[in-house]
């Protein structure tokens, strides 16, 4: 009998896609795993552990190094002793990367928190016509990235993509042959009709839309330009709206 069921806190018949722990602490780590026995914790994590959560010596811990699989361990107070490697199958089968014109600060970061909850691949900031924000605090920007992505059960975390003008973004979607859409109000083209390929960007533009302009050169570029609702949305809910509606 695998040792997973050994601590399993509900007996009943699991899904082998979802390994239960007592604890239910998910934590990223940089180092790879595979192949350990045994692994010193980040002192992060240990304070993390110890003074947040008061986990005490013997409680279940599950690490995961971004490779696609969940480390069951348990911990000991500094270090980790590594019991099972399982396959972690919540990554969803399609990827989807997000290109959001950068937007004030407290909507940027809950778009990088929502989509890593739903299952974004990439984040690409971009800078558009009508940007308010030129930057954001790209520290700041991967601890909500890593956070979420421990908390919704994510094997691996999205990447973070330096930023780049709306030009470029255009281009390097067109260099890497992805399949992208953008939004775009005034289309007649509802996103629903948007026939979902197994890698795709979507183009998300800022508080103030995207400019005529611009909605012409991604169309130019083969862009499809979709709408998302007969209601005008706020920047950061069109962000997750079409996220969650191309990734599912």
């Amino acid at each position: 009998m695998s040792r997973l069921n050994d601590f399993n806190s509900n007996k009943d018949v699991e899904d082998p896609r979802f390994p239960k722990v007592k604890s239910g602490q998910r934590f990223f780590v940089k180092e790879h795993l595979d192949g350990k026995k045994e692994f010193l914790l980040p002192k992060e994590i240990q304070y993390q552990l110890k003074t947040v959560f008061r986990a005490k010596a013997g409680e279940k811990i599950v690490l995961f190094d971004g490779s696609g699989s969940d480390f069951i361990s348990e911990f000991d107070g500094k270090s980790t002793r590594i019991l099972e490697k399982v396959l972690n199958r919540r990554e969803p089968d399609r990827k989807l990367f997000l290109f959001q014109s950068i937007l004030k600060k407290d909507k940027m970061e809950w778009v990088f928190q929502k989509g890593t909850e739903l299952g974004v691949a990439g984040f690409t900031p971009i800078l558009s016509e009508r940007s308010i924000k030129k930057d954001f605090k790209e520290d700041r920007a991967m601890k909500i990235i890593k956070e979420a992505a421990e908390q919704s059960g994510r094997a691996v975390l999205p990447e973070l993509r330096k930023i780049l003008n709306f030009k470029n973004a255009l281009e390097f979607v067109q260099l890497e042959r992805m399949n992208a859409v953008i939004t775009d109000q005034n289309s007649k083209k509802h996103i629903s009709e948007t026939l979902k390929e197994s890698i795709m960007a979507i183009f998300i533009g800022p508080e103030g839309g995207w400019t005529e302009e611009e909605i012409k050169d991604a169309k130019e570029c083969g862009f499809k330009a979709v709408s998302l609702s007969r209601l005008q949305l706020r920047a950061e809910t069109a962000a997750i709206v079409a996220s969650a509606f191309l990734i599912s």
